[in-house]
């Protein structure tokens, strides 16, 4: 199953009330996306350097991966629906961090109001 297909089947499994299954896919969505990232940032010379048995991250790393986290809507969607789900089950404090972590990871020129309106939801 490719990634739109399990992202695809854990909104589906979401629908269906299998809040535990949906997390689940797209908690493994979330760890390859990643996981792609930081080998994506970790290509980029002055990303990570190593000084015997010191390994030092660079800020680089961390703008390059969420660079990659913010190429497409896909992280910023994941993480929405995320939150959907916790404020669904009650978990209000974790449902508000993945609102934030999703407007964060929100690509600059893409209008994606539904983490905003999450958070706002919260907040009533």
């Amino acid at each position: 199953m490719n990634q739109q297909e399990k992202f695809n089947k854990a909104w589906e499994l979401k629908k269906q009330g299998k809040c535990s299954d949906a997390l689940k896919l797209y908690n493994e969505l979330y760890g390859r996306l990643i996981k792609d990232a930081n080998k994506y940032a970790r290509s980029f010379e002055g990303s990570v350097i190593d000084k015997g048995n010191t390994r030092k991250l660079m800020p680089q790393l961390f703008r390059k991966t969420d660079e990659y986290l913010k190429r497409d809507n896909l992280a910023c969607a994941i993480l929405n629906n995320m939150g959907v789900i916790y404020e669904e089950l009650g978990d209000r404090d974790t449902a508000k961090k993945y609102f934030e972590e999703s407007i964060r990871l929100t690509p600059d020129n893409l209008n994606y109001p539904n983490p905003k309106i999450g958070l706002e939801e919260l907040s009533k």
